[in-house]
C-alpha cells in the first residue's frame, strides 16, 4: 500500500505475455466506480488512477483537524482478446492505495508517494504568535495525524523530525491564522501578523428606462438611469512579518493550494489567492524577508445562492 499524491498522475503499469488486453475494476472507499478495458502494446498496459480518484475528496474545514483522504483499490485481469475477449491469462493484479489531496513536482518524477511516519509539511521552523496553540501533520498507516502543542511551547518532535516553534508578537495588529492543504495533503497553518487591508470591489450592468407616462409626464424622483445584476467581492491582503529564507516554500505551496481558509473577525472563511507570482526572497538580497500575499474571499458578498 502506498499514499498517493492525487493532484498529479499516478499509474499501474504491468505486463503479460500473450495478453491482447486488460480490465481494471477500480473502488473508491470501498465501492466499485469504475471498470476500464484496454488493450494492451506489446502485452504490456499502463492505467493512470489519480484523475478518476480526485473528485472523490473535497476537503473540508470548521475548525477541527481530521483526516481526509481517499481509499484506493484495483484488480486488473489480463486477457488473451482484444477488448476484454477470449480468456484471462495470468494472476488478478491487485493494488491498495491511500489518496492523498497532495501533488509531486516535475523534478519528484513519476508515482511519488509519502511514505508513513514522514512529517506532512516542509518546514521545521514554525512562526506561531506567543499564546496560541497549534498542530503539526504527518502521516502514519494511512491516516493523516494532527500532533498538537501547547500555548507556551517553543519545540516539539513529530514523527521523529525536531520543530522549532518561534513565538511572535506585534501589540498593534491581531494575527490571522490562515489554513491551507499543502503538498502533501495535510492542513497546515500559517499566520499573518503584520498589516492587512481589507477591500470591497462591486460591478453591475447599468441601462436606461421608459419613465414616461401615458400622458407625456414623468416623475423626477425616478430613476431613469438605473442599475442592476449587482455583484461584488471582499477581498483581503495580509503580510506575514519576518521569516526565514526555507519559508519560501511554504508560500509557495500556499499560492498553489485548492484550499484555503483564513480565521477573520471570529469567523472561518472560505479564501482563494489573488496573488500570482511571488518573488523567491533571500536575506542577502531582501535583508528581512516579508511575504505580502492578496486573497479573495471565495463568495459573493449578495447572497446568490440558489
Amino acid at each position: 500500500m502506498a499514499n498517493i499524491l492525487i493532484r498529479s498522475p499516478f499509474y499501474f503499469s504491468d505486463s503479460e505475455a500473450t495478453s491482447l488486453s486488460a480490465k481494471l475494476e477500480l473502488s473508491i472507499n470501498g465501492v466499485l466506480e469504475y471498470t476500464i478495458i484496454k488493450d494492451t502494446v506489446g502485452s504490456s498496459i499502463l492505467f493512470e488512477i489519480s484523475e478518476l480518484v480526485a473528485d472523490y475528496l473535497d476537503i473540508t474545514y470548521d475548525g477541527t483537524y481530521t483526516s481526509q483522504v481517499v481509499v484506493i483499490s484495483g484488480v486488473v485481469n489480463f486477457y488473451t482478446g482484444k477488448n476484454g475477449g477470449g480468456s484471462t491469462v495470468g494472476s488478478a493484479r491487485q493494488f491498495n492505495h491511500i489518496g492523498l489531496e497532495g501533488y509531486s513536482t516535475f523534478k519528484e518524477g513519476k508515482n511519488k508517494t509519502v511514505a508513513d511516519e514522514s512529517l506532512m509539511q516542509s518546514n521545521t521552523t514554525m512562526y506561531v504568535p506567543e499564546g496560541v496553540a497549534g498542530y503539526v501533520p504527518y502521516i502514519d498507516e494511512g491516516e493523516i495525524i494532527y500532533q498538537s502543542f501547547n500555548t507556551s511551547a517553543t519545540s516539539a518532535t513529530v514523527a521523529g523530525e525536531s520543530i522549532i516553534i518561534k513565538r511572535t508578537c506585534d501589540p498593534k495588529y491581531t494575527p490571522i491564522k490562515v489554513t491551507f492543504v499543502n503538498k502533501f495533503g495535510a492542513l497546515q497553518d500559517i499566520y499573518f501578523d503584520k498589516k492587512n487591508i481589507q477591500k470591497y470591489t462591486s460591478t453591475s450592468e447599468n441601462y436606461k428606462r421608459n419613465i414616461i407616462g401615458i400622458d407625456g409626464s414623468y416623475s423626477t424622483t425616478k430613476h431613469q438611469s438605473y442599475n442592476k445584476n449587482f455583484s461584488s467581492t471582499e477581498s483581503i491582503t495580509m503580510n506575514t512579518g519576518f521569516v526565514g529564507e526555507a519559508f519560501d516554500e511554504v508560500i509557495n505551496q500556499l499560492t498553489l493550494s485548492a484550499y484555503i481558509w483564513g480565521e477573520i473577525g471570529g469567523e472561518i472563511i472560505p479564501l482563494t489567492i489573488k496573488t500570482t507570482d511571488q518573488t523567491r526572497k533571500t536575506h542577502l538580497n531582501d535583508k528581512l524577508i516579508n511575504y505580502t500575499i492578496e486573497f479573495e474571499y471565495a463568495y459573493d458578498y449578495i447572497n446568490n445562492i440558489r
